[in-house]
Parts: C-alpha cells; sequence; structure tokens
C-alpha cells in the first residue's frame, strides 16, 4: 500500500509505517533536514541532523489524520522542533560530547512525544483559527507542492493573490512562534 498520497491528502486517521516508508520519508525529508541544520554552527550539525531523523521517525509514528494538520507540516514542524531542541541542550552544554543523549533523542520517551505531539496540535489549531478561508485553501494547496500558477488556477485567483496571501500566512506564523 502506497501511504504517500492517502495520507497526505488525509483520507485516513492511521496506517502502518514500515521501514520501508520510513526509508522513502527520510529520503524525501533529508533535504529538509539538511537545510534545518545548515543554520546552524558546522560542528553540531550531524549530531543535529541525526536529531532531525529521530523526530522525523517519532512524527511519522504519531502522525494522526484526524487532526486535519497536514502531513508534510506536521513532519517539518517536529523535525524543526526537535533539531531547536537539541541545539539548545547543545549550547548549553557547549560541547557535544557532554550531551545526555537520553534528554533530548530517546525515541521511546512517550511522554516527551505526546508533548510535542500536543504543541504541534495546538499550534496548527492555533494557526487555523487565525486563517481566513482563502489562507487556508492557498496553504492547503501549497503544502501539496503545488505550484503559485497551480493554485492561482485551482483557486480561481491571481499567482499575485497567492503570493501576497503566503505572506500574510508566514506573518502570522511568525507571530505565533513569536508568542511563546
Amino acid at each position: 500500500m502506497n501511504k504517500t498520497d492517502p495520507v497526505k491528502s488525509n483520507q485516513i486517521s492511521s496506517f502502518s509505517f514500515d521501514e520501508q516508508d520510513f526509508a522513502n520519508t527520510v529520503k524525501e525529508f533529508s533535504p529538509y533536514i539538511h537545510s534545518v541544520v545548515s543554520s546552524f554552527p558546522e560542528r553540531h550539525r550531524e549530531d543535529l541532523y541525526q536529531e532531525g531523523l529521530v523526530a522525523l521517525n517519532a512524527a511519522c509514528r504519531t502522525f494522526d489524520a484526524n487532526k486535519n494538520v497536514p502531513y508534510e507540516a506536521y513532519l517539518k514542524i517536529c523535525v524543526k522542533r526537535r533539531i531547536i531542541a537539541a541545539y539548545r541542550v547543545m549550547k548549553k552544554n557547549d560541547e557535544t560530547a557532554d550531551i545526555d543523549l537520553n534528554e533530548i533523542s530517546d525515541p521511546v520517551n512517550i511522554e516527551a512525544e505526546i508533548v510535542e505531539r500536543e504543541y504541534t496540535e495546538d499550534f496548527f489549531q492555533n494557526l487555523l483559527e487565525k486563517l481566513t478561508d482563502l489562507e487556508k485553501n492557498v496553504l492547503s494547496e501549497y503544502l501539496a507542492d503545488k505550484t503559485y500558477a497551480q493554485i492561482s488556477e485551482k483557486l480561481g485567483i491571481s499567482e499575485k493573490t497567492v503570493d501576497n496571501t503566503l505572506v500574510r500566512i508566514k506573518n502570522k506564523i511568525k507571530k505565533l512562534f513569536g508568542d511563546e
């Protein structure tokens, strides 16, 4: 069963995620993880990349389509938040060798996963409450990797409107992150 298409479209609420599915997801999300990690000091990048993979695995296992959160967006925010949290620990300890890996990368740490999942769900719920119908539609299409032209055609709006709408969405996301 190809899990990518039904999960991305939120047509199913749970699914079996095997090693091959995870390998495909890693292949698809590896460039994203590398791009997030690239903004951190080089000496931490390898460890942060590993943290990104742990977060990706946890996000794949905890995704719930019934929460109306886009699959890719859920994975991306889980990965990014885990990398940021790991970097904070690394920075605090000032040496990657002194980090207690159980503190930041224990994949069995269910409590941390639940907190991360709840935060992510709360974040998306807060974001969705702040978005207009047009913004929700544009965001949905954008997260489905549609081009501005494709979004414009599907929603019957100009590409400039798509661009302006995405700028407004990004500003709302920045405000949500700023409220922490």
